[in-house]
């Protein structure tokens, strides 16, 4: 079984600006109404007063911009500055959630829309690609691919952090820290042949090059003769320090495994120094089930939750299987330890786990 972390929802804002007005005259007469299209109400009369005065940009008979649509389904408010002079801005709409902040005023003209609510800072993931080679044909946990191939993210652009994450039935090959570094990439960690039937773990990462092959291949790591089952789940994060990429990681083992249905795999607490870090939990359970299914994901890791289990119509006994979610965390401190809650169905064997919490540095 394996370490373990899709879909970004896309940015839906609509909004316009005013056009740049000109000059400012003595005692203005009062501003027009902003307008109220697309869900934001109407702006609020400009008292006339001394050049520049009126609204909150320079200039008189300028029109404060709308207000904000709410954020509801991502439809921004109309905002933007009336007239010959710059009104502030009408704060921008949300992306789904909650509204804008307000523009900024324009001090020539058109005032700049407010950023989009709902948004999130520090690092996103912006795609995920799955390995699968377990549970093929009729040997049960055997597998029959000497190479694991990941098809390359549509969006991975140069600078984007790739994070790989392996779980397996027994340990993989050549993908010791020395041969993966003449590729280019670093070994996070690895855990090979523990619990009680010697699973495989491993958690590598690199950053995206200029011209980053498609499809990205780790060639040769399941060992002649073996057939170990193996699952792996390929991540493209955005945003990622490229001085510090890891603020912090924590591994949890739990070398053997318990008797029932019902399994509570814990994960670690975790401290991080830097604000804005994004939070990844990872699974791997050591077990013959073939698609363990979670019932309840890590407290506050609501994100990107991803499982990547046997294909359809497995042979029994598919043995590795792997799950990953995320959190951002806006204020650095300790997240405390919470669990994966899974299920073992249909007369499965549990042999232990590997979990882990790690954080990437903004």
């Amino acid at each position: 079984m394996a370490l373990g972390c899709a879909q970004l929802a896309g940015l839906t804002d609509d909004y316009r600006l005013g056009p740049t007005g000109g000059g400012g005259h003595v005692a203005a007469a009062a501003g027009r109404a902003g307008n109220s299209d697309n869900g934001g109400t109407s702006g609020q009369l400009n008292t006339s007063g001394p050049a520049g005065s009126s609204g909150a940009g320079l200039g008189g008979d300028a029109g404060a911009g709308g207000d904000a649509g709410s954020g509801g389904a991502g439809a921004g408010g109309d905002a933007g500055a009336r007239e010959n002079a710059g009104g502030g801005a009408g704060t921008a709409g949300s992306t789904g959630g909650t509204s804008g902040t307000s523009g900024t005023a324009g001090s020539g003209g058109k005032g700049s829309a407010g950023s989009a609510g709902g948004g999130s800072v520090g690092p996103t993931r912006v795609g995920f690609s799955e390995f699968h080679d377990s549970a093929s044909g009729n040997d049960n946990a055997s597998s029959h691919l000497a190479n694991a191939t990941f098809s390359k993210p549509p969006d991975t652009r140069a600078g984007d952090l790739i994070l790989v994450f392996f779980g397996s039935d027994h340990g993989l090959s050549h993908l010791s820290g020395g041969e993966l570094s003449s590729a280019g990439w670093t070994l996070l960690d690895q855990h090979a042949d523990y619990g009680t039937d010697g699973q495989g773990t491993y958690l590598i990462y690199k950053f995206a090059g200029n011209s980053e092959p498609d499809p990205i291949v780790f060639a040769d790591i399941n060992p002649a003769g073996s057939g170990n089952g193996v699952q792996g789940l390929l991540s493209v994060y955005r945003g990622v320090s490229t001085s510090n990429p890891v603020n912090a990681y924590e591994p949890f083992l739990v070398p053997s495994g318990a008797v029932g249905t019902q399994v509570m795999t814990a994960t670690p607490a975790i401290t991080t120094t830097t604000a804005n870090c994004l939070l990844i939990a990872g699974l791997s359970p050591d077990t013959t089930v073939d698609r363990p299914v979670i019932s309840s994901w890590p407290q506050g890791f609501d994100e990107n939750q991803v499982s990547v289990v046997n294909p359809g119509n497995p042979y029994p006994l598919g043995w590795a299987n792997i799950f990953s979610a995320e959190r951002h965390l806006q204020t650095a401190g300790t997240v405390p330890a919470s669990s994966f809650n899974w299920t073992v169905t249909d007369g499965g064997q549990y042999y232990g786990a590997l979990s882990f919490v790690l954080a990437l540095s903004p």
